[in-house]
């Protein structure tokens, strides 16, 4: 097999293995957002009074009623 091959075989499980730890810290940060959203629900806070809040409303999963 080709040298570069086995380079770039190597580089590719490399890029596959970051994107799997990038993935799963994409997954925990958004874990965290709908946790907060889901408290400040609780609390009453009213998404739909700011253009913050509506992008929240807009990228909340369908479950989830504002």
């Amino acid at each position: 097999m080709d040298a570069r091959v086995n380079t770039y075989l190597e580089v590719l499980r490399n890029i596959s293995e970051e994107l799997r730890d990038a993935e799963k810290v994409v997954d925990d940060i958004r874990e965290r957002k709908w946790e907060l959203v889901r408290l400040l629900k609780d609390m009453g806070h009213d998404f739909t009074a700011s253009t913050e809040g509506m992008n929240v409303v807009l990228s909340a999963p369908p479950s989830m009623r504002f």
